[in-house]
């Protein structure tokens, strides 16, 4: 009984659990398996997520490559956050270095017309939101505001003077919420929108300059219902959509030339539709269905003749999508985990020009997921496994190597430099 209300107050989850029970990339530039309701991984995708973890503070720690595995597990950057209650209904929180957004891939866009090389725009990597939250009773409902800038400012005062900015800027705003539809049933809203800007500016007497950006605009809605079906099963259907679109712009052509005939135009569209459920008993949780996704990017480049307008499109689509986790707890403080993705989708290419059209279609029969490295023409499957610790109201999820289980422990002195643990989420909750 001590020991039950010792591990109570602890909350284990986020991305480390959402990759050791089969998550995906359905283009929310997270890895989240759909079809798992709770877990404070939705944090960062709804922020009224947050009215459920207040006075809570986690991070995701990414890891290392794992010798002798196909898996790298890497997943990008470094993250974490922290959430406090202000009073029963109120809290606020941040999330520090996450960033959601497409524009780092936005700036890139300058060179398609730029008169001159274009400079190298440092990347976004500091990322910043603002998160309050709102528990109404039959409903939490959130808000949180996200920025990020970066920048290369150069002043050179010798005989050919010049002056040089790179500059890239984000700004976004999210919405959610979480209504309790009664009879142990709820619904998931969230929406996000988010503006892009970088700039490649030089100002010089050399003929060299020349003042460019682009911009680009990113909205993203997401839905998912948990529907009440016995005191074991819950049935779990959602829905995806993203939308963005980006433009390079010549303000200021260089000094001597001419403005550039060149405009390129790029559009973006993320959709998932899926259905599956969560399993639970004392011991044992399992979560998972089948999903639609697709995504398309759009790119148009039109110049003076005879070249003329080129069109590229790439459309990637994939069913069925298989998002399967499941977990159970050896002990009262210590969890097992093991998940499986798959998709069998379609990458198709076509390029228009004038007077013609070159389109190819490759059926990618394997895995396609968009973090660590691993790519669609890697493997044919990707299972996962994961261990889950909690005590008292701390809480450790990590992913593990499967060559642990066949060369033992690489922290209890193994052969070669295997990991034995790669991607690790941490955290706290401090709640009364």
């Amino acid at each position: 009984v001590c020991t039950s209300m010792l591990i109570s107050q602890a909350k284990p989850g986020g991305i480390a659990r959402q990759l050791a029970m089969g998550g995906s990339n359905a283009g929310t530039n997270l890895v989240l398996n759909p079809f798992i309701i709770q877990d404070p991984a939705y944090m960062i995708l709804n922020p009224a997520y947050q009215a459920m973890y207040a006075d809570y503070g986690w991070a995701n720690v990414g890891g290392g490559a794992l010798t002798g595995s196909a898996l790298s597990e890497g997943y990008g950057l470094q993250y974490s956050g922290l959430a406090f209650a202000l009073n029963r209904e109120w809290s606020v929180g941040a999330v520090l270095s996450q960033d959601p957004s497409a524009i780092n891939v936005v700036g890139s866009l300058i060179g398609t017309i730029a008169q001159r090389p274009p400079q190298g725009i440092p990347p976004v990597l500091n990322v910043w939101e603002v998160v309050g939250a709102y528990n109404a009773g039959s409903a939490d409902v959130g808000l949180a505001l996200t920025y990020g800038n970066s920048n290369a400012d150069v002043t050179n005062s010798a005989v050919d003077p010049r002056e040089a900015e790179a500059s890239a800027t984000m700004w976004g705003l999210r919405g959610g919420a979480n209504i309790d539809l009664r009879g142990g049933s709820s619904l998931d809203l969230s929406a996000a929108i988010r503006s892009d800007k970088a700039t490649d500016k030089i100002t010089n007497s050399g003929g060299s300059g020349g003042d460019y950006e682009a911009t680009g605009t990113e909205l993203q809605f997401n839905a998912r219902a948990n529907i009440h079906a016995s005191n074991k099963f819950n049935f779990v259907p959602y829905g995806l959509l993203a939308i963005a679109s980006a433009e390079p712009e010549e303000n200021t052509f260089p000094a001597g030339g001419s403005a550039t005939p060149v405009t390129q135009e790029v559009d973006v569209l993320v959709y998932a539709v899926g259905a599956g459920g969560e399993y639970r008993t004392q011991s044992f949780y399992f979560a998972g269905g089948i999903s639609w996704q697709s995504a398309q990017v759009e790119s148009k480049i039109t110049a003076p003749a005879p070249v003329g307008a080129t069109t590229a499109t790439t459309t990637y689509s994939a069913i069925p999508v298989l998002n399967l986790g499941g977990e159970w707890w050896f002990t009262d403080w210590l969890a097992g985990r093991a998940g499986y993705y798959r998709s069998s989708g379609n990458l198709k290419t076509e390029t228009v020009t004038p007077g013609n059209t070159n389109e190819t279609n490759v059926t990618v029969p394997n895995s396609f997921v968009v973090v660590g490295g691993i790519g669609p023409a890697n493997w044919d499957g990707l299972v996962t496994l994961g261990l889950g610790a909690r005590f008292g109201n701390a809480a450790l999820d990590v992913t593990v190597s499967e060559e642990a289980l066949r060369r033992g422990l690489g922290l209890l002195g193994s052969g070669d430099n295997i990991n034995t643990f790669g991607y690790v989420t941490m955290s706290y909750n401090w709640a009364e």
